[in-house]
């Protein structure tokens, strides 16, 4: 397999058993997002999935001033290598704006892709950037049978034009779409004590008015705020419901992976001693695995 990174061509500067729930073991409520003024969104581009000609996959108008997040997961189905570019178009000159990335290194394994891709973007900065000539490209190439796995969120200082395209952008590919999804973040609280020692949560499950071209919550954060007595261990385990998954996570600021591992197993991903201020656990949906995926929190 080449060897491939994207470059941010910038045109300017630049197995554990678990044992079937009980009465007793809680589930943490789902609750809905407030209704707030929008300043973050998500965009959802894997439709349609596998690239089957030249043309532009994805074609979205981003705000000024509004926060996305673009999970993009898609595979080369042609029998050429071409380049693979995201791209920004200002409305004006230069472009300003800031952008987190997280791309996975083209390969012909979808969840080793999009591991690998959600492991960037949580050990990465937002980092200010500039088009001098109104337009920003992330690109590389991409052979027959590769994946490009994604996420890059951006925030531009104008209106700008976002597109996804292989080859080249002079129309787009017939049925493509974007799905917006509003307030792409969630809040988690977690109280773990003597009696409520164990408690549940599905990540990537859709929520009630979601598109139904969206099959799981892929790119959404959940910021889970582990409540557990001072020096406690608490060990977090997962396991994926709707097929073959994995978990990528930030744990106290630390980033943590697992394996890909069959639907239905528990793995545990960490232990952790819970210091003064708690525990944070940040984690999303990547591409190339099932959702939903069931996380267990127990106090030891």
């Amino acid at each position: 397999m080449p060897h491939f990174c994207f470059v941010a061509f910038i045109l300017v500067l630049l197995n554990f058993g678990f044992p079937c729930r009980s009465f007793a073991q809680q589930t943490i409520p789902q609750t809905a997002p407030q209704t707030l003024p929008i300043t973050h969104r998500l965009l959802f581009c894997n439709d349609p999935e596998r690239i089957k000609s030249a043309g532009a996959y994805a074609d979205a108008r981003l705000e000024a001033g509004v926060t996305y997040t673009v999970f993009y997961h898609y595979r080369n189905n042609t029998n050429v290598t071409g380049d693979f570019v995201v791209a920004l178009h200002g409305s004006e000159t230069p472009l300003r704006f800031t952008a987190r990335q997280g791309t996975g290194d083209p390969r012909r394994d979808p969840p080793l892709a999009g591991r690998q891709a959600m492991a960037r973007f949580l050990s990465t900065q937002e980092t200010p950037l500039l088009g001098r000539k109104g337009t920003a490209r992330f690109a590389g190439k991409l052979a027959t049978k590769q994946v490009a796995s994604g996420i890059l969120q951006v925030r531009c200082e104008q209106n700008a034009r976002l597109r996804i395209y292989f080859r080249h952008d002079r129309w787009l590919v017939k049925g493509a779409r974007v799905v917006t999804l509003d307030d792409p973040r969630r809040e988690i609280a977690v109280a773990l004590r003597p009696g409520a020692q164990t408690q549940y949560f599905r990540i990537g499950q859709p929520e009630p008015g979601m598109s139904r071209h969206l099959d799981g919550t892929y790119g959404m954060l959940y910021a889970f705020k582990v409540d557990a007595p001072e020096g406690r261990r608490v060990r977090v385990a997962f396991s994926p419901r709707g097929g073959k998954g994995g978990m990528v996570a930030s744990v106290n600021g630390k980033l943590r992976q697992s394996g890909i591992i069959p639907a239905t197993h528990w793995r545990v991903f960490c232990e952790t001693i819970v210091g003064p201020n708690g525990l944070i656990l940040t984690t999303a949906p990547f591409g190339g695995v099932f959702y939903p995926v069931e996380l267990r929190f127990d106090l030891l």
